[in-house]
């Protein structure tokens, strides 16, 4: 097998809903760096929790999950120890993520699950 170097990372924002049929991509970043595309990662969880807070709060937190998405990513995102984890696992060449599930009304329709999730991946070529 040839062996393969990292070209750089690929780092994303998703939201899928099984419920609505759909996937709705957010956001994307290619990245030179392991540490920068964590970085791009841990601004995209704090722009979509501040997003999501109004929107919950206008919920009135009766959402039905143990926590908040906006929580959910606010933590992750603040987690220093685990940042440091994610960043040598990424640069090890492992795809790393952070993942929060909710709930949203589509167009006006009845509310569904959605997952919202945040990613990046080294992208490879031939050595």
């Amino acid at each position: 097998m040839a062996e393969r170097a990292v070209d750089g990372y690929w780092a994303e924002a998703k939201v899928r809903s099984p419920d609505a049929g759909g996937e709705w991509y957010l956001a994307g970043a290619w990245l030179d760096t392991a540490s920068a595309a964590v970085a791009w990662l841990h601004g995209e969880a704090e722009r979509l929790a501040a997003v999501l807070e109004s929107v919950e709060s206008e919920q009135g937190g009766q959402s039905g999950y143990s926590s908040p998405v906006s929580s959910v990513f606010r933590e992750w995102a603040a987690d220093d120890a685990f940042r440091a984890v994610q960043c040598a696992a990424l640069a090890d060449g492992r795809p790393v993520s952070a993942n929060a599930r909710g709930s949203d009304r589509i167009c006006g329709a009845a509310d569904v699950e959605v997952l919202y999730s945040l990613s990046a991946r080294p992208v490879l070529r031939p050595h």
